[in-house]
């Protein structure tokens, strides 16, 4: 799930930007870099959980979700978001970006239009759970 969470986050999708123009082949993904944590690292937890809640719903998880800890999934979209947003904001963290870095990857970051999920209000939201985690975790 950690893999999923990085694969799926902000940082990595912009680090694949840079890289890809228009079809990505195999060794650019096998080349990208990802952060190599583990289950001691705070980020790690962090990122795996939230991956876990946002893709271990319905009852075809359920033995997934008791074998990763008793996961409770995040079916609400705005807990989605919420718990997508802190996802993104650990995967900043876990890149070692500071916080000025993750700012400008964000007023970078493409805007989705529809459904308006990457807006303004979501990547506000990113780094308000950035510097949530940078107190909480110094």
């Amino acid at each position: 799930m950690y893999c999923v969470g990085i694969l799926n986050s902000i940082p990595f999708d912009f680090l694949m930007r840079t890289k890809v123009d228009s079809n990505i082949v195999q060794y650019k993904l096998e080349e990208s870099q990802v952060p190599r944590l583990n289950k001691e690292d705070v980020f790690f937890n962090i990122i795996y959980k939230n991956a876990s809640k946002l893709n271990c719903f319905g009852d075809d998880f359920g033995e997934m979700r008791d074998r990763l800890g008793a996961i409770e999934p995040a079916t609400d979209m705005n807990e989605r978001r919420e718990v997508q947003a802190e996802l993104d904001a650990a995967a900043f963290h876990a890149y070692g970006l500071d916080r000025d870095q993750t700012a400008f990857v964000l007023d970078d970051f493409h805007r989705v239009q529809s459904p308006r999920i990457m807006d303004e209000a979501y990547f506000d939201m990113v780094l308000h759970k950035y510097d949530e985690l940078a107190e909480s975790t110094s």
